[in-house]
């Protein structure tokens, strides 16, 4: 790292610059009349810090919000905000060109000293206004107008949503003048040649002399973020005839060692000094500056992402700018770091950015990792034609001289302003390695300017691939020819590529893991024979998890979770508030248990090209979801740990295909073994042991298998794992985990073994019926006990059961079920239950819900007992979304009269060929017939009548 410490101390020295952070002068404009009335040549009256924004400074209107789609802005301004600041410019810097640097803002104008210095509204890029000819030696006032209100024509793209990081006033990240020799490097792109051992350097000199300049290129490269550094062999470049303005020169710059190349897996980095001295007349210049860059070949082919030669499979999640302590992503590289280690904890290697490009800190952390990002451009609208504001708008919005000078820039139509972004990310993002997927934005329609544009930047920058969008066109599905990758919920009606949906949708509701019998056979292979590109899940999961409100405290910034105070009011009313911790924990593990499904479906996939979950982290914002493992801290919620979570979301997984989770104990336990492997390298001469063990750990069974040469970059076969299961007492849970010898990497099942053959008679003092008849009645009036089945039908004030957490949102979607006259989905979060419970003393289970429970709650009509007093708790207990909160009952129990009735709304008398269906009926009737069935609450007859008529 000595030559990377000299590269910077070379560029600051031939790079000056002057830190422009700490107190600026300040004004809002609420009568958007400041330019009208020139500020920029008085004093502003206000105070603020910089970097930051009105909502760090609290400036603007003070509304505290109570929202509930989204976490509320506790100060807000949108519309033009002036910002002021006297600096002193050295003499030195006579003759120097200059220019102010302004990493992330919005729409903003420039003076200095009263002189018009420009316009720009990048959303992603950093701004730069020249200053040369406007700046003196000593005393200067720069002064610069920020107006939110006047966005491009992108639509709620998360760059800019409120849903999301809020569309913030105000500026961040550095803040500084630059001043250079007028003859200077302006920018370098590197083009890595893997094959030949080189990296092509695109070079561009910028020239303000008024005469052209010659002179020598000196370039000096070593490598970085690698276990021990290389350094090579310097080499010059003479240059020649740079004329006035911008000139490219290009060199190729040939290792002499073998350059050591970038993956996830041996992030290398190298840094080239590129130094340039010249001559223009009489007057001698000189400049430094330096690229990172990391030699790596991102390409496809056919249906694979490949780096290096090398199949990549894409573990992704998706970042939606969610940052509630500040309402704008990090602009420092130790914030990433952290973020993107966390993550790779958890097996991620992906991270795609939902309609928004990251700062450069992102970038480079994740170079230094070895995270595969997609940025975006921040666009959530498909029609290129449609302009931020029409032409007669900006006219009496801004003063003509200055739409003279910056009118290009002010009135684009969404294309032009796309090209114009795009250009601005490639020229400042585009060498690093990480930056390996681009799309036009999200969810977008379809039309000839898109395919353009995709085509324009495959020719302009090689360097990645392309597609113009994630998700587009999800109400017809079809690919885009000419994108490089795609994108998509599902390639067709009826074929997805992910595990879960919104109840409305019309390419699979729910998804497979609600729909179809529990197994781990599924996989994407028929929803991707007919494409020809890679493929990637969009939004894969969006597993609901019930709000946690130990949260609301943390949010200490410029956001409150007002939603979540809201929900935790609503669950207070609904005398339920006690049992929030524990509806975090049961709903959280059900979640886990979905998600894994989904991206096991996914490894099971041989051509699949990956998935990006949405999220790993909640998202509270957009209907408020909270679907993640983490919290929007991206903190764990002690749902499951980074190790557990990668036996299977890792670089190479081993993975059991079984028909099913619940067997018999007459049944040989039949599965395959493959093993999903994308690490760094073959696994040579591997042995794979398996193992059935129960939960005290006891060793039931036992064995392993050769398997050969396990290689890279595939979904390979191993063989057949058959146990018999006569010698299993039943019932019990089990485990099967299968491991592969000398690694890290291994992987464990559930299973539930239940006997063959049960007793399921009544006994003769025992009632089980269907209906709360008079018969069923007058048992129960003579102190008789009962067991009530009810029909499901029939249950008026009840729910659909379901096995999955809730897609995404509740409210949101309902509303969207409503529009289309569709019944919502059933909203529920899994069950609660007490393990303990004598009832389940001849059935085991956990205390949420799992694979076992999936027939039992698919038949089920869980019952609304809100009408119940405040304490009373039924035996599992279906967990209700934040928007409803019902109190809901799947098996409750009351005492009636002197007797006691049992009330099961699962229909378990037409669900007794099921193994785990006769077990938790013999666990009831064994619970009922013994002393400990004595319910101490009574439902009050009334309401029992409306409940199970």
């Amino acid at each position: 790292m000595l030559l990377a410490a000299g590269c910077r101390q070379s560029a600051d020295r031939f790079t000056e610059t002057m830190d422009l952070s700490g107190e600026w002068r300040f004004e809002l404009d609420r009568d958007g009349k400041g330019m009208e009335e020139e500020w920029f040549s008085r004093d502003l009256s206000d105070k603020v810090q910089l970097p930051g924004t009105t909502d760090e400074n609290q400036k603007g209107d003070f509304i505290d919000e109570r929202a509930e789609d989204r976490l509320s802005r506790v100060w807000y301004w949108k519309g033009a905000a002036w910002y002021q600041r006297e600096i002193d410019i050295p003499d030195s810097w006579q003759g120097k060109r200059v220019q102010l640097f302004l990493e992330r803002t919005k729409d903003t104008h420039v003076w200095l000293n009263g002189t018009y210095c420009g316009y720009e509204n990048t959303l992603s890029a950093p701004q730069y206004f020249e200053m040369t000819k406007a700046v003196v030696p000593g005393k200067n006032v720069v002064t610069v107008l920020v107006d939110n209100a006047k966005l491009p024509p992108v639509g709620p793209s998360h760059a800019v949503d409120e849903r999301t990081q809020t569309n913030w006033n105000g500026i961040v990240g550095k803040m500084e003048l630059q001043a250079t020799d007028p003859v200077w490097v302006d920018g370098v792109q590197a083009y890595p040649d893997v094959e030949n051992n080189r990296v092509r350097l695109r070079i561009k000199i910028g020239n303000l002399t008024q005469s052209d300049a010659s002179g020598k290129i000196t370039l000096q490269a070593e490598t970085w973020n690698t276990e021990k550094t290389i350094h090579f062999e310097k080499h010059v470049e003479q240059v020649q005839q740079l004329s006035q303005g911008e000139s490219d020169v290009f060199v190729d710059f040939g290792f002499d060692k073998q350059a050591p190349l970038w993956d996830e897996f041996d992030p290398a980095l190298i840094r080239v000094m590129v130094a340039l001295e010249t001559e223009s007349g009489d007057d001698r210049y000189q400049h430094a500056t330096w690229v990172d860059f990391g030699m790596r070949e991102f390409k496809r082919e056919g249906k694979f992402l490949m780096n290096n030669g090398n199949r990549v499979f894409l573990r992704g999640r998706i970042d939606c700018a969610n940052f509630p302590l500040t309402g704008y992503a990090p602009m420092d590289r130790e914030s990433w770091l952290e973020m993107f280690r966390t993550l790779k904890s958890y097996g991620i290697n992906h991270w795609r950015f939902h309609s928004w490009f990251p700062p450069k800190e992102a970038l480079t952390a994740a170079d230094m990792v070895g995270v595969y990002l997609q940025p975006e451009l921040p666009n959530k609208r498909s029609g290129m034609d449609q302009r931020s504001m029409e032409q007669e708008e900006v006219r009496k919005i801004y003063n003509v001289d200055y739409l003279e000078l910056e009118g290009s820039k002010i009135n684009l139509t969404l294309k032009e302003y796309l090209e114009k972004e795009a250009d601005l990310i490639f020229r400042h993002f585009g060498n690093h390695p990480s930056f390996t997927l681009f799309t036009l934005g999200n969810e977008l329609g379809r039309n000839q300017a898109m395919y353009d544009l995709v085509a324009t930047f495959k020719a302009d920058d090689p360097r990645r691939l392309y597609a113009q969008g994630s998700n587009n066109m999800h109400w017809e599905p079809s690919f885009a020819e000419g994108d490089d990758f795609w994108v998509i919920g599902a390639t067709a009606d009826s074929l997805p590529v992910r595990g879960s949906f919104a109840y409305i949708s019309k390419n699979a509701p729910f998804g497979h893991i609600n729909e179809q019998s529990p197994s781990t056979l599924v996989n994407f292979a028929p929803s991707i024979a007919h494409v020809e590109v890679p493929v990637i899940g969009h939004e894969t999961g969006q597993f609901q998890v019930s709000p946690d409100f130990n949260e609301i405290p943390k949010y200490t910034g410029v956001t409150r979770a007002r939603n979540y105070e809201l929900f935790q009011e609503r669950l207070e009313k609904a005398n339920m508030l006690d049992q929030a911790d524990d509806f975090v924990k049961a709903s959280g593990k059900l979640a886990v248990i979905c998600y894994r499904e989904d991206i096991e479906a996914a490894l099971r996939t041989p051509d699949f090209g990956g998935f990006q979950l949405l999220d790993i982290m909640d998202f509270p914002g957009q209907g408020t979801a909270p679907v993640g493992i983490l919290n929007v801290f991206m903190q764990s919620k002690g749902l499951v740990t980074p190790e557990e979570w990668r036996q299977f979301c890792s670089e190479v997984v081993p993975l059991l295909k079984m028909e099913k989770y619940t067997w018999t104990n007459k049944e040989t336990f039949e599965a395959s073994l493959d093993v999903a492997h994308y690490g760094p390298r073959d696994l040579v001469n591997t042995k794979i042991n398996w193992q059935l063990s129960d939960l005290s750990g006891k060793v039931l069974a036992e064995g392993s298998q050769n398997a050969g040469t396990i290689s890279r970059g595939a979904l390979q076969e191993i063989g057949e794992i058959r146990i018999p299961l006569a010698e299993v007492k039943g019932p019990q849970q089990v485990k099967v985990s299968v491991a592969i010898a000398d690694t890290p990497y291994k992987n464990t099942y559930d299973l539930w073994i239940y006997p063959d053959e049960i007793d399921t008679s009544v006994p003769s003092d025992m009632m089980v019926s269907r209906r709360l008849d008079e018969s069923t009645k007058h048992h129960l009036e003579k102190g008789g006990k009962a067991i009530l089945f009810p029909e499901l039908d029939r249950l008026p004030k009840s729910i659909e059961g379901a096995f999955i957490t809730d897609f995404w949102s509740w409210p949101m979607f309902a509303r969207g079920a409503a529009n289309r006259g569709v019944d919502p989905a059933p909203g529920s979060l899994g069950f609660l239950c007490a393990p303990e419970s004598p009832l389940f003393n001849h059935f085991p289970t956990d205390f949420h819900s799992n694979w076992q429970w999936w027939h039992l709650v698919k038949n089920s009509r869980p019952i609304i007992l809100d009408e119940t007093s405040a304490d009373y708790r039924p035996l599992i207990q279906t967990i209700d979304n934040f928007g409803r909160n019902h109190k809901l009952g799947t098996v409750f129990e009351t005492s009636y009269g002197s007797g006691s009735l049992l009330v099961c709304a699962i229909d378990l008398p037409n669900l007794m060929d099921l193994p785990e269906a006769r077990q938790l009926y013999y666990s009831m009737l064994k619970y009922v017939e013994s002393d400990q069935f004595s319910p101490v609450f009574e439902i009050d007859r009334a309401v029992l009548r409306r409940l199970v008529p």
